[in-house]
């Protein structure tokens, strides 16, 4: 590794911290690729591949993010982007694999955290000691980055250290985020809500909450320390296109549903179906989050499209609002997958896995946007910012997007850029 940067006053700017920043007007949006991946190592791609997590800023302004791929051992990477007036320069801080079986993890998906003394937080979803995922911390010094594994999950059925048995325990797609403890918190894929705390030198895992599926989406807390969440489907009625809830801290983490979406008379979801990102408040303490369908068919095929919502609490609990149906059609995205974004102004801002006008090497679901959610008082209407091209520009981002003081909006594409094997891109967005 050529460069180490210890960030001496780490913003916490989490996948899971909604950016509250008051952006200007919007006019014509141009698209900037910050780096393409695969850029050394030929096939291998030792500089990452293919990255889906949102990125993190530190004070200094250097971007944090990780890739699914590639890495001097092919198991994923944690990188750096750092600006400077000849562009932006990567260092890969971490290259997973690199022990025997990869024990140290491998295939890190989801968004990285800080802690106040500048060390990193994320999970990956394979590898560890049980081959199904893991909990990592990396910690800066002078000489580099060392990672330490804090966890290990349980392989499908089985046990581990916390003797838990079955589908909990494993296979985390999403971060962590960390309270004013330094206790940790995050989702399995096989829907359950965990809990880390430090103890005697260690890590003890809690299991918090079984859901009813939850995808690659993460957890946020709110001041209190309690922890909201989303399920992708809650498999029963009322909530059969899936829910946001709430655990209580207080009452021991006792969870509530705030609220699910139900199937009308018509047997259509009105409002969306299947609740896939992570939410996200704003500064009033309203919830944001997506569905990855919006129960349109098409020539009665599958569902597309997908929404955007708003849930803002009252006395008489949390009152839904639709802010824009996304239909794939005149230019529009389809299928929300990353969180949304917030600025002061309660405008909101995120991306589309496919839609837009760029068709993606002739693929019919093209490629992908960034798009604006406009507040005009109660009323949103939907902007497609970015539409991407399927070619140098990235294509199908599946994270969401962060903004910088200045209103530019920052992301990730997981395929497309100018290397040979269109491993994925970095991207800002300006207006």
């Amino acid at each position: 590794m050529s460069r180490i940067s210890v960030p001496a006053r780490v913003i916490l700017l989490g996948v899971f911290t909604t950016l509250l920043l008051s952006t200007a007007a919007w006019g014509t949006a141009t698209e900037v690729v910050l780096y393409n991946f695969c850029q050394t190592g030929g096939w291998y791609c030792t500089d990452g591949s293919m990255p889906n997590g949102e990125l993190i800023f530190d004070a200094a302004g250097n971007l944090y993010g990780t890739t699914t791929s590639g890495g001097a051992n092919g198991g994923g990477v944690v990188f750096e982007l750092s600006p400077s007036q000849d562009g932006w320069t990567e260092t890969v801080l971490y290259s997973f694999c690199a022990q025997a079986s990869c024990t140290d993890g491998e295939l890190p998906e989801g968004a990285l955290i800080f802690d106040s003394l500048g060390n990193l937080y994320g999970t990956t979803s394979g590898g560890g000691l049980y081959e199904h995922g893991t909990v990592f911390e990396l910690s800066p010094s002078q000489s580099g980055w060392t990672e330490t594994v804090l966890y290990s999950f349980c392989p499908e059925g089985g046990t581990c250290g916390t003797g838990y048995f079955g589908y909990f325990d494993t296979t985390p797609l999403a971060g962590v985020v960390m309270d004013k403890a330094g206790n940790l918190f995050g989702p399995t894929y096989y829907d359950g809500i965990f809990e880390l705390s430090p103890s005697g030198g260690g890590w003890t895992e809690s299991r918090l909450y079984e859901v009813g599926w939850n995808d690659p989406a993460g957890v946020t807390l709110d001041a209190a320390g309690n922890v909201y969440g989303v399920a992708e489907q809650g498999g029963l009625q009322p909530n059969p296109g899936g829910y946001v809830f709430e655990l209580s801290k207080s009452s021991g983490w006792s969870a509530s549903i705030l609220f699910g979406l139900p199937i009308n008379a018509q047997g259509k979801y009105a409002d969306g179906y299947n609740v896939n990102s992570t939410p996200v408040f704003d500064q009033a303490g309203a919830l944001y989050s997506t569905t990855q369908y919006n129960g349109i068919q098409v020539n009665g095929g599958n569902l597309v499209g997908g929404t955007a919502f708003k849930l803002t609490p009252s006395r008489a609990g949390w009152k839904f609002k639709k802010l824009h149906t996304f239909n794939g059609k005149k230019k529009d995205g389809a299928q929300p997958l990353g969180p949304l974004a917030v600025d002061s102004s309660g405008n909101v801002y995120g991306t589309t896995y496919a839609g837009g006008t760029g068709a993606c090497q002739g693929l019919a679901s093209y490629c992908g946007t960034v798009f604006k959610i406009t507040r005009n008082g109660t009323a949103y209407t939907e902007t497609v910012l970015w539409s991407f091209g399927g070619n140098n520009d990235g294509w199908h981002p599946t994270a969401g997007v962060i903004l910088d003081k200045a209103g530019n909006l920052y992301g990730t594409a997981e395929y497309g850029g100018t290397s040979t094997w269109s491993s994925g891109v970095v991207f800002k967005v300006i207006p």
